[in-house]
């Protein structure tokens, strides 16, 4: 049986970690696989046995080599925080979902698009060698809710297979953009309670289609309280946010722009 809702209560809050877990780490790339064609996962390893990876949207960031064979920037601290580069520099790095945690072998899987430009597209390529690890800084926490709706594109998929792995026993939708049938086989394997709308682009280009509005617009919300929670191009998300208010309270609706069409290095994936 699913815990009892509090309908007055914050539905989401954030655990911070303290400093010393979400140091920096240098890690190393020990395995590469391709879940689907288009997602590369890249195991890390290092010291990462008390790394915080506990809720279902944990990301770090990742510092990159500037070119291949180079090595990559080691993450420089001040008593607030991390050091930003110098105005008009490129960030180096990039923030991901960690997909999965063993503490005991000390590895991290992460899930890169592959999308064979910029920084972390053209290293996920051919990924080898050493990198930065920087956080999580917060891991997020939900309350119970009656049921939850998930969404996202590409980039949300190791977010969306880490919320179904921890969501209680209660009907669960996930709506989800992707590229072609292909690469819906990421989150082919779901428990009964669980449903996926998988929405292909059929070859429209990322962040351009309303699908997930669309997706949105044909659920039928479970009775109870519920959650949505999605992460996707930015732009796409505006108009769920909208219609997601007219089913859900304002309190209840968690939409994360992961990423923006046309501007390389933003958000996450």
């Amino acid at each position: 049986m699913p815990g009892m809702v509090v309908r007055d209560a914050p539905v989401v809050s954030h655990v911070e970690h303290p400093d010393e877990r979400r140091r920096p780490r240098c890690v190393e790339v020990v395995d590469v696989s391709d879940p689907t064609p288009r997602i590369r996962r890249v195991r890390l390893a290092g010291d990462l046995a008390d790394l915080p990876v506990t809720g279902p949207t944990d990301h770090a960031k990742l510092f990159f080599p500037p070119a291949p064979g180079q090595e990559p920037p080691e993450p420089e601290l001040s008593p607030r925080g991390l050091v930003a580069p110098p105005a008009g520099a490129p960030r180096p790095y990039r923030e991901y979902t960690l997909r999965r945690h063993d503490p005991a072998a000390g590895t991290v899987d992460v899930d890169l698009v592959r999308h064979g430009s910029g920084l972390a597209g053209t290293w996920a390529e051919d990924p080898r060698g050493t990198l930065w690890l920087y956080g999580p800084r917060s891991s997020a926490v939900v309350a119970p809710r009656d049921w939850y709706l998930l969404g996202g594109d590409e980039t949300a998929l190791p977010a969306l297979a880490r919320w179904v792995e921890q969501l209680p026993a209660v009907p669960v939708h996930v709506v989800v953009e992707v590229a072609d049938a292909a690469e819906a086989a990421y989150l082919g394997d779901v428990p009964p309670h669980v449903t996926v709308d998988a929405r292909p682009r059929d070859g429209a280009a990322p962040g351009t289609t309303t699908l997930l509005d669309e997706a949105v617009a044909a659920f039928t919300p479970p009775p109870g309280a519920g959650f949505a929670w999605m992460g996707a191009e930015a732009g796409a998300l505006r108009p769920v946010r909208r219609r997601l208010r007219a089913i859900l309270p304002t309190a209840a609706v968690d939409l994360d722009g992961y990423w923006r069409r046309g501007v390389e290095g933003t958000g996450l994936g």
